[in-house]
C-alpha cells in the first residue's frame, strides 16, 4: 500500500458540539470488500496518522464490510474509542449475527448505516446495535415514520446528511441524539445585505486594520487599549506553542516578536473565534484546518511569500456560514489581498481551485480530488502529510483558544 488518504467529517451531538469523527479513507486500488485489503488501508492510516492526531481524542466510525467485521481486525481497535459503522450492503445473516454480538460483548460500539425499514432483514440487527444512522433524504417526508419505529427498539439515532438548518432542526425536533452533515458549514439564512450587530462589525474592522496594515506598531494602540486582547496576546504569546525562554509583558514588544503575518494569523484566528461563538465547534477548527493546508501548500509549492495570504483564504472560506451571509456580502467590508478575494470569489482561478481541493477532502470525494491534485501539481502522498498536519495544528489552536 503506497497511499494512504484519510479525511474526517464530524458528527455533532444535539447541542451542535462535536461527538465523534468519522473516518473516510482511500488507498491505491483498494476493494473495500476485501479483508486483506480494508485492514491494510486502516493499520497504514492509523499508523501514519495516529488516533489522537486525527480525531484530537474524539470517539471516531469506522466502515465495515462483511468481511471485515468476520476478521479479527477490530481486536487491534481500541473498544473505548471506536464505533464500527456496518455497511448497509452487509446481510442480516448468521454470521454477521454473530460477529455483531461477538463485538459488542467485547465492548465495542455498533453502528448500523443507512437503516431502511423496520420491515427489513436489518430489523434482526437492532439486538446487537447501539446507534442507527438515518439518510434523512431518502425519507424526505417520511422521516417521522422511520423515527417512529425505531423509536420502538433502545438505539439512538444519527441524522445522515443534514445539509441545512432546517433539516438539523427537523430532526432535533424529531428527537435524533446525533447529527451529520455539512449544515454546520452553511449559512443557517441567506440574508442580502443582513446588517451585522455593532460587536461583529467591530471586530471586522479591526480585522481590515490587521489586514492593511505595513508594521506592528499600527496596531499597538487598537490591541492595547482592547482588554480581552491584550489579554489573549500575551497569553499566547507565552505559551508553550510559541516556546520563549522569557516572559513577555509589553504589548509593544509581544507584537514586534510575532512579527505582521504571525500577528494576521493570530488576529484572524481569534475573530473568527469570537464570530464563531454561537456556531458548532467544528465550524471555527474547520478554518483552522483550512487556513495551515493551505499556508503549508502554498509552502510546499515554492510560494512562502504568499502563504499568510492563503492562510486567510482557508479561514474566510467559512465567513458566509458564521455571519450568515453571502460569501460576497461577508467580505465587502474588509479589504482583502487580491489572492483571497480571488480564491473566495472567482471560481475556476488557481488560488479557488486550492481551496476547492481542501474542501473535496473534507467531503471525500475522491474522483475530483484526484482531478485538483494533478492540477495543483502535488501528489497523494504530499497531500496526505499536509492535511495530518493540519488537523493536528488546528485541534492546538482550538486547545489553546478554549483556555484563554
Amino acid at each position: 500500500m503506497k497511499t494512504v488518504l484519510l479525511a474526517r467529517q464530524p458528527i455533532f451531538d444535539i447541542h451542535q458540539k462535536t461527538y465523534a469523527y468519522e473516518l473516510l479513507y482511500r488507498g491505491d486500488a483498494m476493494n473495500i470488500g476485501d479483508d486483506a485489503m480494508t485492514a491494510t488501508v486502516l493499520c497504514n492510516t492509523l499508523n501514519q496518522f495516529g488516533t489522537d492526531v486525527i480525531t484530537d481524542g474524539s470517539p471516531f466510525f469506522i466502515n465495515l464490510s462483511k468481511e471485515f467485521l468476520l476478521s479479527d481486525f477490530p481486536n487491534l481497535l481500541p473498544t473505548e474509542s471506536v464505533v464500527l459503522e456496518v455497511l448497509e450492503d452487509v446481510p442480516a445473516d448468521d454470521d454477521v449475527i454473530a460477529a455483531m454480538q461477538h463485538w459488542k460483548e467485547k465492548g465495542f460500539t455498533l453502528a448500523l448505516d443507512d437503516f431502511v425499514s423496520i420491515n427489513s432483514e436489518h430489523i434482526k440487527l437492532l439486538p446487537y446495535t447501539d446507534i442507527v444512522k438515518v439518510d434523512i433524504l431518502e425519507y424526505e417526508g417520511k422521516l417521522d415514520e422511520i423515527v417512529y419505529e425505531l423509536r420502538q427498539t433502545q438505539v439512538k439515532l444519527l441524522a445522515e446528511k443534514v445539509e441545512t438548518h432546517e433539516q438539523y432542526e427537523l430532526c432535533k425536533k424529531l428527537g435524533f441524539e446525533y447529527y451529520q452533515g455539512y449544515f454546520f458549514s452553511q449559512p443557517s439564512l441567506m440574508i442580502e445585505h443582513h446588517s451585522l450587530d455593532s460587536n461583529k462589525a467591530q471586530l471586522l474592522q479591526l480585522l481590515s486594520r490587521t489586514l492593511e496594515a505595513e508594521s506592528p506598531k499600527e496596531l499597538e494602540n487598537d490591541i492595547a487599549h482592547d482588554l480581552a486582547l491584550s489579554y489573549k496576546l500575551l497569553c499566547y504569546i507565552n505559551s508553550a506553542s510559541v516556546g520563549l525562554r522569557k516572559e513577555i509583558h509589553s504589548i509593544g514588544h509581544a507584537l514586534n516578536l510575532m512579527g505582521l503575518n504571525n500577528i494576521r494569523t493570530w488576529v484572524s484566528m481569534l475573530l473568527m473565534a469570537s464570530l464563531s461563538k454561537d456556531k458548532p465547534d467544528a465550524l471555527l477548527s474547520l478554518s483552522f484546518t483550512r487556513g495551515r493546508f493551505l499556508e503549508l501548500l502554498a509552502i510546499s509549492l515554492g510560494e512562502p511569500k504568499k502563504a499568510n495570504d492563503y492562510f486567510i483564504l482557508g479561514m474566510f472560506s467559512l465567513l458566509d456560514a458564521l455571519l450568515d451571509q453571502d460569501i460576497a456580502d461577508a467580505t465587502e467590508s474588509i479589504s482583502l489581498p487580491d489572492l483571497v478575494h480571488n480564491g473566495l470569489l472567482n471560481k475556476g482561478s488557481n488560488e479557488a481551485n486550492k481551496l476547492e481541493l481542501i474542501r473535496a477532502l473534507e467531503q471525500a470525494d475522491w474522483p475530483k480530488l484526484s482531478e485538483l491534485l494533478q492540477l495543483i501539481g502535488i501528489d497523494d502522498e504530499q497531500m496526505s502529510s499536509l492535511y495530518s498536519k493540519s488537523v493536528q495544528w488546528a485541534d492546538e489552536r482550538m486547545s489553546l483558544i478554549s483556555s484563554m
